[in-house]
């Protein structure tokens, strides 16, 4: 077993065929082949299954062995940087995650700092809703995440700040309103992203004291399907407006009263464990925070 074998099988887990594995691995189909074939050889266990189209699944036994391979590989590419940093180069890869649609402006003025900061070190982009990226950061699919801060167990480092809004389709009865009150929720319907921070982003809405919180009707992993559903008015959502489309059809977006802010955070593993790469990202982004506070300031 090598790491050229295991790089292989990562590779196929994650594109789902040989075809996009080899390309992103620069190799050969056929050597990708040969790897995960000598991998499974020594392992006694088959890994991956593949249908008539050449599309990969894993099997059980790929199931349990893929976290431990993540991880063995995360450390390594750790290793190596840190090696690198100790000759003074600064380079390697980082695995980025990001729920979709959330704080872009914010993603890609910290991406655009870190690649001034550091043009060696490749930046790989993973988008997904808030529990896959926490399940990412568990099982070493990336170094570091972009998630609601201090949710979800994750340790991580407060960044920025959005508005929680409500939003409603035309004709409700919050449509006359510039502001709702918490309160005012408990006998709605929501629709909510599909993620197990779910009830903690539900407890920073200051409901009235001893009373019921809205009942979740609906789940959905893409902020869009959300919108559409509200927009049928199959129930309203509460949804950090840095998640919002950039033109709203058919819903209205209203504050809370008083306002109610999500905190962001990026998140880590580890901090004693994570890659010089990622520890420098939560850094250039945590710089491009206090810039951004001294700018409010002086305005």
């Amino acid at each position: 077993m090598n790491f050229s074998q295991l790089q292989c099988f990562v590779a196929l887990v994650e594109t789902g065929s040989f075809t996009e594995a080899a390309y992103s691995l620069d190799l050969t189909q056929s050597t990708v082949s040969h790897a995960l074939a000598a991998l499974e050889s020594e392992l006694g266990v088959t890994l991956l299954e593949r249908n008539r189209k050449g599309v990969v699944a894993l099997t059980i036994a790929g199931q349990r062995v893929i976290p431990r391979v993540r991880a063995l590989l995360a450390q390594a590419e750790a290793i190596e940087q840190e090696a690198k940093a100790l000759r003074g180069e600064v380079s390697g890869k980082l695995r980025l995650g990001t729920v979709h649609s959330m704080c872009p402006e914010v993603l890609a003025s910290v991406l655009k700092r870190f690649r001034a900061l550091y043009p060696d070190i490749e930046v790989v982009l993973f988008e997904g809703a808030m529990q896959e990226v926490s399940e990412w950061l568990g099982n070493s699919v990336i170094d570091v995440g972009f998630v609601f801060h201090s949710a979800c167990g994750l340790e991580s480092k407060l960044i920025t700040t959005d508005e929680l809004c409500v939003i409603v389709p035309p004709g409700h009865r919050f449509h006359t309103e510039t502001a709702v009150p918490p309160g005012t929720l408990r006998d709605e319907e929501l629709i909510m992203a599909k993620t197990g921070c779910v009830s903690q982003l539900m407890e920073m809405v200051n409901f009235e004291s001893g009373g019921a919180r809205p009942h979740v009707r609906y789940q959905a992993s893409d902020s869009t399907t959300i919108v559409a559903m509200v927009r049928e008015g199959l129930g309203i959502t509460l949804m950090p407006r840095m998640m919002l489309p950039q033109k709203l059809e058919g819903v209205l977006a209203l504050s809370l009263d008083p306002p109610q802010y999500v905190p962001i955070g990026l998140a880590v593993r580890s901090r004693d464990t994570a890659s010089p790469g990622a520890q420098l990202f939560v850094q250039a982004a945590l710089t491009w925070t206090q810039e951004q506070a001294t700018l409010l300031r002086e305005k």
